[in-house]
């Protein structure tokens, strides 16, 4: 491997630390004021993936409007893959619009969801991963977020394991 390829490779790796310690931060401080974090984090993720749909064009990929949840799911993970912030085979989704599982073999995020779960024994904790799914399935259909809801399983080192399922029609 080239020292350019092993100095990208810290760098990345560095950023990652980064996003796990914000995300977790974030994840603590809903805790600790809201006692609800899934509510936090689904009204914070449908906001906050506004303005990164906004530039997917740019980075080579579509997002699609009026798909229900399991399609909004797999249109998430296949266009993202296409701007480069995930690697297409990382990610396995297989199900219908009434219940799947999404599995996230190299999850960036699986670091604070284990350090989260192991401090405060959270009964339901806000998966980001699932977050996100749960974001583009709002922003693709408003109101098709509040029909599902997630099961996130965690492994220390992964693979992290979510089942959505259709609550409502």
């Amino acid at each position: 491997m080239s020292e350019e390829c092993k100095n990208q490779e810290k760098k990345i790796d560095a950023v990652m630390t980064v996003m796990n310690a914000w995300v977790y931060g974030i994840e603590k401080t809903a805790n600790s004021f809201f006692g609800k974090p899934e509510a936090f984090y689904r009204q914070w993720i449908i906001i906050s993936l506004r303005p990164f749909i906004s530039k997917w064009k740019e980075l080579g990929a579509e997002f699609k409007y009026d798909l229900e949840g399991f399609d909004a799911a797999k249109m998430y993970v296949e266009e993202v893959s296409k701007t480069g912030f995930m690697d297409i085979n990382d990610h396995e989704l297989s199900g219908d619009n009434e219940n799947f599982i999404y599995t996230v073999h190299k999850c960036p995020y699986n670091d604070h969801c284990n350090l989260l779960v192991s401090e405060d024994k959270v009964e339901k904790l806000a998966c980001l991963r699932a977050m996100a799914i749960i974001g583009a399935m709002e922003n693709s259909k408003p109101g098709e977020s509040k029909k599902w809801e997630y099961k996130p399983q965690f492994k220390e080192g992964g693979p992290c394991v979510i089942e959505f399922k259709k609550t409502k029609k």
